[in-house]
């Protein structure tokens, strides 16, 4: 009756993302960022991955932050956490981390974790690490175990057990470097003295940010991303021949942000739900959904010669100019009708091997007398940046103007860049949206669904799955931006197979700072309902890759759940490749221990059903990856199972 009476609601509104007043919604978040020990201040941010890296039961979280010192987070099992990096690492905080990923590769029973670095956009070269945790100390042996990969691009790595052996081999995904074609992706199998070697016709060049397992034509498949193209190839699981991708072209999936992997059709194979968002450029203009980008050449010293735009509310201006061939100082940034020199204590030049990098920070504040108007007209003749606030309008007014070529990156927080306008026409347009499109596997082939695909107002970055009210289908959780700041995050829940946006998300559409980062899904409070992990910022060259964390706990409600914890033995400790198959109430749900792995995150890796009123699932059957099947009935609900391949195993 309740899913009939919210389908109803859903119908006798209008669809947009923009325009739905009301829903019944049962998915409640709330914000416990500060009050569970996350820090609130600005970061590189980037991804984030949870893994229970001291074997108490609770997960703990590692964010690498990308060019800033990583956190993590060790969770108290209160609802809080403790930032105890220091206790247990010891390392450079500044090798431009991009995604990391826990598991037990040596099958000893506890958690080692992996990060792989970018390198400076590749265009430098540095050994990459890997933690092997002894006795809850992070060690990096990556020299030793031949994955220091000194030349990578470094993107998302994957865990796996490509050739079934019980040891888990890692898939080490980097981006193409921009100008050679050192570093290239690599499958590194585990050998059993615990070192890995590069898998003889699994090196590929690629423009990808990641890859993922996924579960259909009854067996395990590989999936890699590119970023123009997705899947950009397709492996079973062992086997280095490539499998056909699509019947049709794929340009339908340009410009890949993230994809989730899950069974959302119920014909217990995986569907794959691509994230893509188109990029626009514009004349002298080039706003991304982090940034704008100035390109101000050879601007006169007359009005319709500069470049101008406006700005709203209280906001802190970051500028950073290059290219430039004349040099540029302090006293070029003018604030206010005095044109005061506000920016000097926060100038900096940066030497690079073939130019200089200037850095300006600014906060604005409206009350403050000394930002109060423009330098008079008369006397904006001379190259510089002129910043003011207008009161009879409301906006901050920032005019460039110059008479050499050099290029201007602006990034406003907290504030919306209403309008750019050169030689008196406007040029700023806001980004495209974004749009889901689910694929399916029929006969060999991905085919879309051409009756499911959602377009977003917005951009956005990061998708996540789950079973956010434990109704027993998938819901969707998207971190988006747009402009220069954040727009409200997009909770799509699943009301019998339609997807309807919930107002504010459920209470999880973050405020609006940040650079539209990535989420990752656990249940942290081990209460049976999944909580996310927004992490915004990152994917920018400092300072422009800055943004705020925010933990929010689902607030719960009164359906029933299971989680399942595989523990395997011949197989992988961790159980990746499994596949668990869950009945209740006459219902099946599947899931493919994947390890958690989407564009940069990880999630947690237990396996999570909701059961709505079901007080137990009739039958639980794994498939475990070396054959052996493992079935249980009448397992209890609202619990954590331990689920062992070998209850017996010498190994635990």
């Amino acid at each position: 009756m309740i899913k009939l009476i919210k389908i109803i609601i859903y119908f006798c509104t209008v669809f947009s993302f923009g325009s739905i007043q009301t829903l019944n919604a049962e998915i409640a978040f709330e914000d416990q960022t500060k009050s569970a020990g996350l820090t609130t201040t600005l970061r590189a941010g980037y991804g984030s991955a949870w893994g229970d890296f001291n074997g108490d039961g609770w997960l703990d979280i590692w964010v690498g932050n990308h060019t800033n010192r990583p956190q993590l987070y060790i969770n108290n099992g209160n609802g809080s956490f403790t930032n105890s990096l220091d206790e247990f690492w010891e390392e450079n905080s500044f090798l431009d981390a991009h995604g990391g990923a826990w598991a037990d590769f040596d099958n000893d029973g506890d958690q080692d974790l992996i990060e792989l670095y970018g390198n400076q956009g590749g265009k430098s070269d540095s050994d990459k690490r890997f933690y092997v945790n002894h006795a809850e100390e992070l060690t990096d042996e990556a020299i030793t175990r031949g994955l220091n990969d000194s030349f990578g691009r470094g993107r998302t790595p994957l865990w796996l057990d490509w050739n079934n052996d019980g040891l888990l081999d890692l898939y080490m995904i980097n981006e193409k470097r921009p100008f050679d074609d050192r570093g290239p992706t690599r499958l590194m199998l585990q050998q059993k003295n615990g070192t890995f070697k590069a898998a003889p016709g699994m090196t590929k060049k690629t423009i990808g940010e990641f890859a993922q397992l996924a579960y259909f034509d009854s067996a395990v498949h590989l999936l890699t991303s590119g970023w123009i193209f997705y899947p950009e190839k397709l492996y079973r699981l062992g086997d280095t021949t490539l499998l056909p991708i699509i019947d049709k072209p794929r340009r339908q999936f340009r410009y890949l942000q993230d994809t989730a992997v899950a069974d959302f059709d119920g014909n217990l194979e995986d569907n794959l739900l691509v994230l893509q968002t188109p990029t626009v450029n514009s004349w002298k203009l080039t706003p991304t959904n982090r940034q704008v980008s100035v390109a101000a050449r050879g601007l006169s010293s007359i009005e319709k010669g500069s470049l101008n735009f406006w700005l709203q509310g209280s906001t802190r201006l970051t500028i950073r100019i290059d290219g430039a061939f004349d040099p540029w100082t302090a006293d070029m940034i003018h604030v206010g009708k005095s044109g005061s020199n506000l920016a000097k204590l926060f100038f900096t030049v940066i030497e690079e091997e073939y130019q200089k990098r200037y850095f300006i920070k600014l906060e604005l504040d409206a009350a403050n007398p000394e930002m109060s108007g423009m330098v008079p007209l008369t006397l904006r003749t001379l190259p510089g940046i002129y910043v003011g606030w207008l009161p009879h309008k409301g906006l901050w007014r920032i005019e460039i103007r110059g008479t050499s070529t050099f290029r201007a990156k602006f990034r406003a927080i907290d504030a919306e860049f209403e309008k750019v306008i050169t030689d008196e026409r406007e040029f700023w347009n806001k980004d495209p949206g974004s749009k889901l499109v689910m694929l399916s596997r029929q006969e060999g082939k991905f085919i879309v669904d051409e009756n499911f695909g959602y377009d977003l107002a917005d951009s956005c970055h990061s998708v996540a799955v789950g079973d956010f009210d434990n109704d027993m289908d998938l819901d969707v959780y998207l971190t988006c931006a747009n402009g220069l700041r954040n727009r409200h995050n997009v909770l799509l829940e699943n009301i019998g197979g339609s997807f309807v946006p919930v107002p504010d998300a459920g209470g999880a559409s973050t405020i609006n700072i940040g650079s539209g980062g990535k989420v990752s899904v656990a249940d942290y409070d081990n209460d049976g309902y999944l909580d996310l992990l927004v992490t915004d910022g990152g994917g920018l060259e400092y300072p422009f890759n800055y943004g705020r964390q925010f933990l929010l706990r689902n607030k719960g409600g009164s359906n029933h759940w299971l989680k399942i914890d595989l523990i395997g033995c011949q197989s992988n400790r961790d159980g990746i490749g499994a596949r668990v198959v869950v009945t209740a109430g006459g219902k099946k749900q599947a899931r493919l221990q994947a390890g958690g792995i989407r564009n940069g995150v990880q999630d947690d890796r237990r396996l999570h059903f909701g059961l709505a009123n079901n007080l137990n699932a009739e039958s639980v059957i794994v498939k475990w990856p070396s054959g052996t099947r493992t079935n249980l009935t009448g397992l209890t609900a609202d619990k954590i199972h331990v689920i062992r391949e070998d209850p017996g195993c010498a190994r635990l």
